[in-house]
């Protein structure tokens, strides 16, 4: 979270797609064991997701809303990758590069908004919509599109 805005973009844009692609990648080489013991893959996918989920509700800083909402991105890319099936399969690569345009739009409209405003709380950038409407559609239209 206090990462430059350009070391938060690399890590949600690239480097946290690549480790979804290795996954992927990994997963047909151990097929085995992620075929058999796919329920106790779910679980953890599914318990990491609730867990950073109730996480991102309690945050008042957007920097760290949008970092959490990363790892509940990659937990239900992980999900889809472990269902084993093409759908399955192309559904998560089209997470991955969704979220990857995505996030790293969130991230440079929280750097924005911290250069207007020198904070990054939702507490004092309430009522944004009046001040820059161009920048608040562009942070629903990316909110919408992760």
């Amino acid at each position: 979270v206090e990462a430059p805005l350009s070391g938060s973009m690399i890590l949600a844009g690239v480097m946290l797609k690549l480790g979804g692609y290795g996954i992927m990648r990994y997963m047909f080489m151990c097929e085995y064991l992620f075929y058999h013991y796919s329920f106790v893959w779910y679980s953890f996918g599914i318990f990491g997701s609730i867990l950073v989920s109730l996480l991102c509700f309690s945050q008042s800083d957007m920097k760290s809303m949008v970092a959490y909402s990363s790892v509940c991105h990659m937990n239900m890319c992980l999900i889809s990758f472990l269902t084993m099936t093409s759908i399955g399969l192309l559904g998560g690569l089209l997470m991955l590069l969704s979220h990857g345009l995505c996030s790293s739009g969130l991230f440079f409209c929280c750097n924005v908004i911290y250069d207007r405003l020198l904070s990054r709380s939702f507490f004092l950038s309430s009522g944004l919509i009046s001040f820059v409407p161009g920048l608040s559609f562009f942070m629903f239209m990316f909110c919408a599109f992760n």
